[in-house]
């Protein structure tokens, strides 16, 4: 890996679904910004504003989705519920990834349909299913982190019960 600045995309062609509002339509590529008060080069300024500007988006998603919250809740019951139990690494493995698997893929719906507002207001097909994608990403982690959980969880319990 080279020691250079990241690559960005440089987008080379302007989207025709309404993300430039009336006649400011670029005549050439789109460079993106620079990143906000991020001065250049790697520097611990540079680390600690990146995480102040990540701090913000999960603060943003947890005041605006109730869906985060919910599987924060979620995943605090079955951290607690694996202490009661007593798990192994290897499944406490199993389960943080799992935690972490639904939180990202919500944190990434989240900005997918943020992005799609942002571009578009209007009903429109590939707005729809870009929307449609990310939350099936997340059900898809769901679904796996609950079998997941279940291969863990089931036989501890009914062990428990007889």
């Amino acid at each position: 890996m080279s020691g250079g600045p990241p690559r960005r995309a440089v987008v080379t062609e302007v989207p025709r679904s309404g993300a430039f509002r009336g006649n400011e339509r670029p005549s050439g590529p789109v460079k993106p910004s620079p990143p906000r008060g991020v001065p250049p080069g790697p520097s611990l300024r540079r680390w600690s504003i990146a995480i102040s500007h990540a701090r913000d988006g999960i603060s943003h998603a947890w005041q605006t989705q109730p869906n985060l919250r919910i599987h924060s809740a979620v995943a605090a019951m079955v951290v607690g519920l694996g202490t009661f139990l007593g798990l192994g690494t290897a499944e406490w493995i199993a389960i943080l990834l799992c935690i972490t698997l639904v939180i990202t893929l919500e944190l990434v719906n989240t900005a997918v349909e943020a992005c799609v507002d942002l571009v578009t207001r209007e009903t429109h097909p590939l707005a729809r299913t870009a929307k449609d994608v990310a939350a099936g990403a997340v059900l898809v982690g769901v679904v796996g982190s609950v079998l997941i959980g279940a291969v863990i969880f089931v036989p501890r319990l009914y062990q428990l019960i007889v």
